[in-house]
């Protein structure tokens, strides 16, 4: 399942807001990404396909993902869609109270380097020295403009991109945990039930399409 970055979709992550319109004639893969997205169905019909089930969509059809969720459309006949794009830390930068620590290019690169190399044995300090700060300094600093420490937000994005290759693969959980920086199937297991309340193997039964 490929997953979209926000440095592929905003040209600027100061100001991370981004809009396109997608006329779709055939079907739309699974896929996750790192931002929020808004879709509305303008024109056509089609199926919206996610953790949640399948949706039918029509004209007026509203689809709001959060960050790491992944989905996608099938059956699509005409199918117009308008979608905006919000990055993680907008509703900061929207009331003015975060906006300098949103904006902050460490935050954003600590973010990128997390996304990128899930499978990398990352430690704060590790990640701190890799965006050139001081730990406490990075925690405070992606506390303000994610809401999350740095490690949680690590630990909610491997979460994410398990449950999408539970989805999309046939990999055993083991090897999906080793891909994603757990490698011991124990510990993966507890992590991911903390995430979502489900084992892995329950997750894969539930919600495979």
């Amino acid at each position: 399942m490929h997953k979209i970055l926000s440095s592929e979709v905003f040209p600027d992550e100061r100001l991370p807001v981004a809009e396109e319109l997608l006329s779709l004639t055939a079907d739309v893969a699974p896929h996750s990404h790192a931002f929020f997205e808004i879709a509305v169905v303008v024109a056509g019909t089609g199926v919206h396909v996610s953790a949640d089930g399948s949706r039918p969509l029509a004209t007026g059809s509203v689809v709001v993902l959060r960050p790491g969720q992944w989905h996608g459309y099938s059956e699509c006949a005409g199918l117009v869609v308008r979608n905006a794009y919000l990055g993680t830390d907008i509703f900061g930068l929207l009331s003015g109270a975060t906006e300098r620590a949103a904006a902050h290019p460490a935050v954003q690169h600590a973010m990128r380097l997390l996304e990128t190399d899930l499978a990398s044995a990352w430690t704060l300090d590790r990640l701190a020295a890799a965006v050139n700060l001081a730990p406490g300094y990075l925690v405070r600093l992606f506390g303000r403009s994610v809401s999350v420490s740095p490690m949680a937000y690590l630990q909610r994005i491997r979460a994410e991109r398990a449950a999408g290759l539970l989805i999309e693969s046939e990999l055993p959980i083991a090897t999906i945990g080793a891909l994603v920086g757990w490698p011991d199937p124990s510990h993966a297991t507890r992590r991911f039930r903390a995430h979502f309340g489900l084992s892995p193997t329950r997750y894969r039964e539930a919600f495979r399409p």
